[in-house]
């Protein structure tokens, strides 16, 4: 199960992964993963889709932030 102590911190190109835990009335745990700027860090600036019950690698982020700068260039 996910928990907020086990919750990764990445920074790549300038990127912060951020996930937050959310836990539902049922008790279940769910990660949300927010990728923030760097000089922004209260402003999510991408939430990913990847799946909420584990947190990403740091080469899945990697891979998320290189495809969203091609994305949005």
């Amino acid at each position: 199960m996910i928990s907020w102590h086990s919750a990764p911190e990445f920074s790549y190109k300038g990127y912060l992964y951020k996930p937050e835990v959310d836990e539902d009335d049922e008790g279940i745990r769910k990660a949300w993963h927010n990728v923030v700027c760097r000089t922004e860090p209260n402003k999510v600036v991408f939430t990913t889709n990847h799946t909420p019950y584990k947190f990403m690698t740091f080469e899945e982020f990697k891979g998320f932030i290189d495809r969203m700068e091609r994305i949005t260039a």
